[in-house]
Formats: C-alpha cells, sequence, structure tokens
C-alpha cells in the first residue's frame, strides 16, 4: 500500500489542485459591491453541525463564508478520473440562502447536481436526500491497488495531527481503508480519536460513512 516516489510526486499535485477547488468553493465568486464574497450563518452552522456535517469554520480553513461538507459522501481520492473526487457540499451564499454541490468524482459538479435554497427551512427539509446522495458506481473507477497515505489507519491519523494531509485526504482514507488487512482495524482509529490525533467531527464522519 505504500506510495512509489512517483506516485507521492503526483499525490501531492492533486493535493494542491483540490486545495484551490475548495479554496474557490469556499470563496465563491458572488460579485455583491460593499459586501464580502460569502457570507456566515450561525443558525445554519448549528442546524448541519448537529446533524453530523463538518464546517470549514471548526476546521479553521482560510474561506470568505461559512461552507459545510458531508464526508460519508467523499469517494476514494484515486478512484476519480480527470480530478479529485469532492462531498457534497452546502455554501452560505452572499446573496442569500444556500449553494449545493452534490458529491463528485471528479472535482467538477454538473449544472444538474447543484441548486440553490432560498431558505434554511428549504435546505433542512432537503438534507435526508443530500445525504443520501452518492455518485453512481459507473461515474467512477476504483483501482485494482488502491493507494492510501500510509500503510496503517494509525499512521494516516499520525499524518494529519502533524499537517502533512489535509482533512479531504483523511477522510477518504478512513472511509475506505481494508481494516481487514491490520492487526488493530478500525481500533486504531477510535484509539487515535481518543489521544486528540484527529478531532471529533471528523471522527464521527468517518463513523457515519462507514456505517451507510
Amino acid at each position: 500500500m505504500p506510495k512509489s516516489k512517483a506516485r507521492k510526486k503526483a499525490a501531492a499535485k492533486k493535493k494542491q489542485q483540490r486545495r484551490e477547488f475548495h479554496a474557490a468553493a469556499g470563496a465563491r465568486t458572488v460579485d455583491v459591491e460593499g459586501a464580502p464574497q460569502g457570507t456566515w450563518d450561525d443558525d445554519a452552522h448549528e442546524l448541519l453541525v448537529a446533524r453530523g456535517w463538518v464546517a470549514y469554520r471548526d476546521l479553521e480553513m482560510d474561506q470568505l463564508g461559512d461552507g459545510w461538507e458531508w464526508l460519508p459522501s467523499q469517494l476514494p481520492l484515486d478512484a476519480g478520473v480527470g480530478g479529485e473526487p469532492g462531498p457534497t457540499s452546502v455554501f452560505a451564499a452572499a446573496e442569500g440562502g444556500y449553494d449545493v454541490e452534490l458529491a463528485n468524482p471528479n472535482g467538477t459538479v454538473d449544472p444538474d447536481r447543484s441548486g440553490h435554497y432560498d431558505t434554511l427551512e428549504e435546505l433542512a427539509a432537503a438534507l435526508d436526500d443530500l445525504e443520501a446522495w452518492r455518485v453512481p458506481a459507473d461515474e467512477y473507477v476504483l483501482p485494482d491497488d488502491p493507494s492510501f497515505s500510509a500503510d496503517t489507519p494509525w499512521q494516516i491519523c499520525q499524518l494529519y495531527a502533524g499537517g502533512m494531509i489535509d482533512h479531504w485526504e483523511l477522510a477518504a482514507d478512513l472511509l475506505h481503508f481494508p481494516y481487514e488487512q491490520t492487526p488493530d482495524g478500525f481500533a486504531a482509529v477510535e484509539r487515535a480519536h481518543r489521544v486528540g490525533l484527529i478531532p471529533a467531527s471528523l471522527y464521527a464522519a468517518v463513523v457515519a460513512g462507514r456505517a451507510a
């Protein structure tokens, strides 16, 4: 399962592309004169975090407004064709309401899989469907020999704690890792959470994703 030097270089390039993609999505290029691009919404934050969505603000991400991700929808990072997969995401829009982008296999979102809800009530009514969405199996390719950031779940959690991988890599690795091939299995992730290597929000997202 370790990556070769060439694969590590490719992974580093993909990581930068993924950060740029999510940074752009979080910023939302909305031209509102005299107002910030994006906005903050404490009511939506409370609702979504209580349901297990991971918030950009809790990850201390550098963006211009609120964004939330349903990480259980994240595909393995090397499943994408032509780009990195992305999870279902909600953004507080500067012009009001909420923009939604469904999970995708390659970092692009089809217009048919994006939308806008004018009110928090409308968004709340749609959350069951949004959380149930998964990328259709015929839209991505799983490699015969999938790669992960490290050989064991414990090492993956250590990489995250050390700032060597980001939360998308952590979630994708821990959601799809073949735990039956390691002596400790998922107990290693539980231990990493207990000792503070990974935050409660990401641990809960992984648990929810594996139970789905």
